[in-house]
């Protein structure tokens, strides 16, 4: 707390040894921060998050109510505020997990690693099935389920169970006949 890390309710709050967390960092009541665990600057975590052993957050992060990390990087400025399981990835700068969204790391036998890249959005409620890779400024529509090993393109925008690439409507005729492009 003398490095200007801010712990709201330090009886409710668990942190192991060999824990390191930046300046202006916020703990919220009910969180639990497993040994060896790294957090940057201007962070908020909590309440009741859970960040296990092998987990790096980045600066300004922002790791919400009932939100667990688990052996993942989560790097500058990416949020995850509600409800959601992060096992065994890396996300990137700026993606967004929406609340109820999980990576799910374990396919019974082996864990497994997931990419999400910067600026994605990752919507409320969607799985990703790891191994995943999902592109920069990539979106996964609310309630998706991506099957392991499907590659998401930059940019692009999947929705469905099984995920699968949003497909954008023909230009269709104006009322004097003539398409909207104007030809």
């Amino acid at each position: 707390m003398s490095r200007g890390v801010t712990i709201v309710d330090p009886l409710t709050t668990w942190i192991e040894m060999d824990v390191s967390i930046g300046q202006d960092t916020l703990i919220q009541p009910q969180t639990v921060i497993r040994r060896g665990v790294e957090i940057g600057t201007d962070c908020e975590v909590g309440p009741f998050a859970h960040i296990r052993s092998g987990s790096i957050l980045g600066n300004g992060v922002v790791i919400g109510d009932f939100v667990e990390v688990n052996r993942s990087q989560i790097k500058d400025g990416a949020k995850a505020k509600h409800l959601a399981y992060l096992g065994d990835a890396t996300i990137e700068e700026n993606a967004n997990i929406g609340a109820g969204a999980v990576v799910a790391n374990y396919d019974g036998k082996k864990k497994h690693h997931t990419l999400i890249k910067e600026g994605a959005f990752v919507g409320s409620g969607s799985v990703i099935v790891a191994p995943g890779h999902v592109g920069k400024n990539a979106t996964i529509g609310a309630g998706a389920v991506v099957p392991p090993g499907k590659v998401i393109e930059d940019g692009t925008t999947v929705i469905g169970v099984p995920a699968k690439n949003m497909v954008k409507k023909p230009q269709s005729k104006s009322e004097d006949g003539d398409d909207e492009k104007g030809s």
